[in-house]
């Protein structure tokens, strides 16, 4: 359980994930410059203190070109994603430039909205294709890459919900929707394994005309799916429907701050007992070695051949010390070896 508390701010969940930990949001008064907050988790009580800013984001995303548009917001390798084209002509071609792309079919004849679709599958880490549109004044030859996210997710708008697919199971993916006044709904999601790919399903809030989505908690590198052009949509296909349906684009969010990841504060205090582990193994591995060859040593069994003789007496007791130790001493360097080639989670 995770609960964040402050006396100069007010604070409200909005997402919560299992075993992954939970996100906030603060109002902070207009004239404050910092923020202590206190933070309870499952290890103890952490007190942190934040530092205000009055600055706002003045990044605007660069807008989507209109004449390609990926119906998932993006391409993802080993994934097969569509691809609307807007051209100017009755036929258009999408020619993959490299042989990572693979188009099928690479050649479309525009619908009555002037809209084609293509299924495209990129192997590679960038997607350059060439858009050959056929129109009355002649052949028209455009030079693009299609957007892709190596290790990224794909968002497929369904409506009611969105398909969040990726090639990593078991990733986190975040999500913000909102209206056109902003953003009004937060959430994060686990990816499960769905055969040789991830999958997840989340239901959206009603009245949502936009979402993204980024494998990050910053939600850098974010994702939005099928957005609606700036030109009036041609409702005459099947195809333009689909595109009219589209989201409207995403506003610019505000920066986010991580304050207390817990998870990954417990995976570094994890790798650190664990090289400490695998330091004191080194030392008592090689403390056996020694305490071996000392035994050995006292024993007087480092004579030459000729000076052995047989033993009697007080000698052949000394030989169950000798074996009793010997067998411990590597019993204890057998186990230290194995704890020193521990792997490290």
């Amino acid at each position: 359980m995770l609960r964040v508390t402050s006396l100069e701010s007010s604070v409200e969940a909005l997402a919560m994930l299992r075993a992954q930990g939970t996100w906030y949001r603060l109002w902070v008064p207009a004239r404050a410059s910092e923020v202590n907050l206190r933070v309870v988790d499952a290890v103890g009580v952490h007190h942190l203190r934040v530092a205000v800013t009055t600055g706002r984001s003045t990044v605007v995303p660069a807008g989507p070109d209109e004449r390609v548009l990926v119906s998932e917001g993006t391409l993802i390798p080993e994934l097969v994603g569509e691809v609307i084209v807007r051209p100017i002509g009755s036929t258009v071609d999408l020619l993959a430039v490299t042989d990572q792309v693979v188009i099928d079919p690479s050649r479309r004849v525009v619908d009555a909205c002037g809209l084609a679709v293509f299924a495209v599958r990129v192997s590679g880490l960038g997607a350059p294709v060439s858009l050959v549109s056929s129109t009355p004044a002649g052949e028209r030859r455009d030079e693009l890459r299609l957007p892709l996210v190596p290790g990224g997710i794909a968002v497929r708008d369904d409506g009611e919900s969105v398909l969040l697919r990726a090639t990593s199971p078991g990733s986190t993916a975040y999500l913000v929707s909102g209206d056109g006044a902003g953003p009004t709904w937060w959430s994060a999601v686990q990816i499960g394994t769905d055969g040789d790919e991830g999958s997840a399903r989340v239901v959206l809030p009603p009245r949502t005309l936009w979402i993204t989505a980024a494998s990050s908690s910053d939600l850098s590198a974010s994702i939005s799916p099928l957005i609606r052009p700036s030109s009036p949509p041609c409702l005459t296909t099947p195809l333009g429907q689909r595109l009219a349906r589209g989201r409207l684009v995403p506003p610019s969010l505000p920066p986010l701050r991580v304050l207390w990841d817990g998870p990954s504060i417990e995976h570094d205090l994890t790798r650190q007992r664990i090289r400490r582990a695998r330091v004191v193994c080194g030392s008592g591995l090689a403390m056996s070695i020694a305490l071996e060859a000392l035994l050995l040593l006292g024993a007087g069994l480092v004579r030459g051949p000729t000076a052995l003789r047989s033993l009697v007496g007080d000698r052949r007791d000394r030989l169950g010390v000798l074996v009793a130790g010997i067998s411990t001493l590597l019993l204890m360097g057998a186990a230290m070896a194995l704890a020193v080639g521990l792997r490290t989670p």
